[in-house]
């Protein structure tokens, strides 16, 4: 892979996270916002309960996104981003654009989905 491709994705990759960490701080301020010492009934609490673990839901998968991130970037860092780490082979750079933290090819992202296993 050439490197103004590498540089590219380490772009995209950069941006994605950005918008991740603000996403995840977004949630942790909604919680504090909703945990106020304002008088409420039942139903308040309710509902508040519900967005807060709605919140923490997304929350979490945004943080397995980051992680994935940064993974990448770390591939980037060590001259391992775009290859395999199942196969060795290189990663179309058409799904390194849909998805620019993926470790695995297609062929092996395959093979995972249908073994149901998590490489």
């Amino acid at each position: 892979m050439r490197k103004t491709q590498i540089e590219s994705f380490k772009k995209m990759l950069l941006a994605q996270k950005a918008t991740l960490l603000e996403k995840v701080k977004n949630s942790v301020d909604m919680n504090k916002e909703s945990s106020s010492d304002e008088v409420r009934d039942t139903a308040d609490f309710a509902s508040d309960y519900y967005e807060r673990e709605l919140a923490m839901g997304l929350s979490e998968t945004e943080r397995v996104r980051l992680q994935e991130v940064e993974d990448a970037l770390e591939r980037i860092d060590k001259g391992k981003y775009g290859k395999c780490e199942e196969c060795g082979s290189q990663i179309a750079p058409q799904r390194l654009e849909a998805l620019p933290f993926a470790k695995l090819c297609i062929e092996c992202k395959a093979k995972e989905e249908k073994n149901g296993t998590s490489m």
